[in-house]
C-alpha cells in the first residue's frame, strides 16, 4: 500500500512538473501572439512565414507536374521565398496551423510555441534519465526562462524549432545507450535528419552521438544492424537536402566555407566566444551557476555529464568551421546544456542543507530570468499590414511595385495573407529596377527614368508601394523622385511605428500610377537572384 501510494505521489509531482514547465513556457513565449505587428526585422522572419504560405497553397495546387517551375512561378508573384537558403522544415510546419486559424503571425507564432514546449520537455525527459526529476524540472525551467530563448520563441525563426528537435533526437539516442532497442535508434535517426531539414548548422549532433557511442559502447557498436541501417536511413534521406542547399543557396555555401577556412585559432577568438555566453546568451546567473557546477563536475569525475560535455566541445568547433561562432543566433544551441550544467550545482554535495541552499538559489535565479524575460520589449513594426490591406480592398491593375530599404517580405506576406484568391502580383524593385544580395545593391537594372514608365506599363502596375526611405540605387532614388510627379497620385501615407530605429516614422507610401494599362502581350519577367547564382525568367501571362 505505502508503495503504491509512494507511486501515485511521484506520478503527480512529475505530472506538476510537467504542466508547470509548459504554462511558463507558454506564458512567456506567447506575449503578444496575437498582435501581427510583433515581427523581427531582420530580414529572415518574412521569408520563413512566406515558405510556410508556400507549401499552404501548394496542398491546393496540386497535383504539379513540374515543381521547380511552379516554385519559379510562385516567387515571381510573391517574391519573398527562400527555400534552399532556408530549410524547409519550418515552413512544412507551419502548414498545419495555417490550415486551422488561416495565413497569419499568429499562426505562425503558435508553430514556434509547439516547439518550444517540444523543446522544453525533450530537455526534462533527457535530464530525468541521467540526474533524476528535480534536477530535470530545473534544467528546463532555466531554459524556458532564458531571455535570449524566449526573445527567439516570440519570432518564426529556425533556432528554437531546430533546439526542440536536436534535443528529442538526443533523448531518444540516450535511451537506444540505454536499452540498445532498435525503435529508439530509427527514431533518433529519424529527429537527427528532421533537425538538419530545420536548420544544417544541426550537424553538430552528429559528432556527440558518435563519440558517446565510442566511449560507452566501443567500436564495435557502429556494426549493429540497427545502427548501421539506421546510418543508412540518415544519408538517403539527407541527399534532398543536399541537392536543394547545393542549388538554391550557392552563394550562402561559399560564403560558410569561405568563413571557416579563414578562421584562425587563437586566445582571443576563444574568448570571444564565451564572452557571448555571458553578454547575449545566458543571464550572468546563470553562467556564474553553470561555470562553478562544470569544474566540480570535472573534478568528481561526473560520468554523467560526458554527453553535455561532448555538447559543448562539438557545438562550438562545428560553428567555427562553419563561421558561424561570432553570431550569439547561430550558438544558441550551448544554451540548453549550460542550464543542465547551473542545475546539476544541486548534486555537488549530498547534505541536505547544500540541496536545499541551491534549489533555492536556482529558484531564485528563474524567478529573476521569468520576470526579465517578460519585461523585454518584443520587436514590432506596425503599418505593412494595414498598407497591404489597402492594395488589395482598392484593387488597380494586375501587379503593384514594391520597393523596401528593410523589409524583405512582410508587404508580400499581408499582401498574401487578405488576398485568398491570389489575383494581385507583387513585383519588388529590388528584383526589377535593381538587383540586390543580403540588404546590399549589386547592381542597378535600368538606365534612365524613362525605363521604369515602360516596366510599370509592361507588367501592369496599378500601385507603386515604397518605403520612403533613401537608398544606395540611382533606379530606386528616381523611382523615388518619380512617384511625387503629377503621373502619380498619393492614394495613401501609412507612417510605420517600430522599435526597430530604421523605420520609426518613416512613411510607407501608396502612389496610384495615372496612366495604368493592362500588361503586354508575350511579356517576360526576368529577375537575378544572387543567392542563387542564377536568375528566373517567365513569361508573365503564367501568373494572371
Amino acid at each position: 500500500m505505502n508503495k503504491e501510494r509512494k507511486n501515485v505521489k511521484s506520478s503527480f509531482l512529475l505530472l506538476g512538473y510537467i504542466v508547470s514547465l509548459c504554462i511558463i513556457a507558454i506564458v512567456l513565449s506567447s506575449k503578444g501572439i496575437t498582435d501581427e505587428s510583433v515581427i523581427s526585422m531582420n530580414g529572415d522572419m518574412p521569408r520563413y512565414l512566406m515558405n510556410g504560405v508556400y507549401f499552404y497553397d501548394l496542398a491546393s495546387d496540386f497535383p504539379v507536374s513540374n515543381p521547380f517551375a511552379h516554385v519559379s512561378r510562385y516567387f515571381a508573384k510573391y517574391p519573398a521565398l527562400s527555400l534552399g537558403h532556408h530549410p524547409l522544415l519550418l515552413g512544412l510546419a507551419e502548414v498545419p496551423f495555417y490550415a486551422i486559424f488561416g495565413i497569419s503571425i499568429f499562426s505562425a507564432r503558435l508553430t514556434i510555441v509547439f516547439f518550444l514546449l517540444l523543446a522544453a520537455l525533450s530537455l526534462f525527459f533527457l535530464v530525468k534519465r541521467i540526474y533524476g526529476n528535480h534536477i530535470a524540472f530545473i534544467s528546463a525551467l532555466l531554459f524556458v526562462t532564458t531571455p535570449f530563448i524566449i526573445e527567439y520563441s516570440q519570432i518564426v525563426m529556425a533556432e528554437i524549432p531546430t533546439i526542440a528537435l536536436t534535443l528529442f533526437a538526443t533523448y531518444f539516442f540516450y535511451r537506444y545507450c540505454e536499452s540498445e532497442r532498435a525503435l529508439y535508434a530509427f527514431i533518433t535517426a529519424l529527429s537527427l535528419v528532421l533537425s538538419l531539414y530545420s536548420k544544417q548548422a544541426a550537424v553538430f549532433i552528429i559528432p556527440i552521438f558518435l563519440f558517446y557511442l565510442l566511449l560507452h559502447r566501443g567500436p564495435k557498436v557502429f556494426l549493429r544492424k540497427e545502427l548501421i541501417l539506421a546510418s543508412f536511413l540518415i544519408v538517403l534521406l539527407l541527399i534532398p537536402l543536399v541537392f536543394i542547399t547545393l542549388k538554391f543557396s550557392r552563394v550562402n555555401v561559399a560564403w560558410v566555407t569561405n568563413a571557416g577556412f579563414d578562421y584562425k585559432f587563437s586566445f582571443a577568438n576563444l574568448i570571444f566566444s564565451f564572452q557571448m555566453l555571458g553578454k547575449e546568451l545566458l543571464t550572468l546567473p546563470v553562467l556564474l551557476i553553470s561555470l562553478i557546477s562544470i569544474l566540480l563536475s570535472l573534478l568528481r569525475k561526473d560520468k554523467r555529464s560526458v554527453l553535455f560535455f561532448f555538447w559543448i566541445i562539438s557545438c562550438y568547433l562545428s560553428f567555427i568551421i562553419l563561421g558561424l561562432h561570432k553570431n550569439a543566433r547561430y550558438v544558441i544551441f550551448w544554451v540548453p546544456v549550460f542550464c543542465v550544467f547551473a542545475a546539476t550545482l544541486i548534486n555537488a554535495c549530498e547534505y541536505r542543507f547544500w540541496k536545499i541552499g541551491t534549489s533555492i538559489l536556482l529558484l531564485l535565479t528563474i524567478s529573476y530570468q521569468f520576470v526579465i524575460a517578460y519585461r523585454q520589449e518584443a520587436e514590432y513594426t506596425d503599418g505593412y499590414e494595414e498598407t497591404a490591406q489597402y492594395i488589395v480592398e482598392y484593387k488597380k491593375g494586375e501587379s503593384v511595385l514594391y520597393q523596401e530599404i528593410v523589409d524583405t517580405g512582410y508587404f508580400i506576406f499581408f499582401v498574401r495573407k487578405h488576398d485568398p484568391g491570389r489575383n494581385l502580383i507583387v513585383l519588388r524593385t529590388d528584383k526589377i529596377l535593381a538587383t540586390s544580395i543580403m540588404d546590399t545593391f549589386a547592381q542597378d537594372r535600368i538606365n534612365s527614368r524613362e525605363q521604369i514608365y515602360e516596366v510599370l506599363q509592361k507588367y501592369g502596375v496599378g500601385y507603386v508601394v515604397l518605403e520612403d526611405k533613401k537608398s544606395e540605387s540611382c533606379a530606386l532614388e528616381w523611382l523615388r523622385e518619380e512617384v511625387k510627379s503629377d503621373k502619380f497620385i498619393l492614394r495613401k501615407e501609412v507612417l510605420l511605428r517600430s522599435n526597430d530605429d530604421r523605420l520609426n516614422n518613416i512613411p510607407l507610401a501608396i502612389y496610384e500610377y495615372k496612366d495604368y494599362t493592362p500588361p503586354k502581350e508575350g511579356v517576360m519577367l526576368d529577375m537575378d537572384i544572387p543567392l542563387m547564382d542564377d536568375s528566373i525568367q517567365i513569361p508573365f501571362k503564367d501568373l494572371l
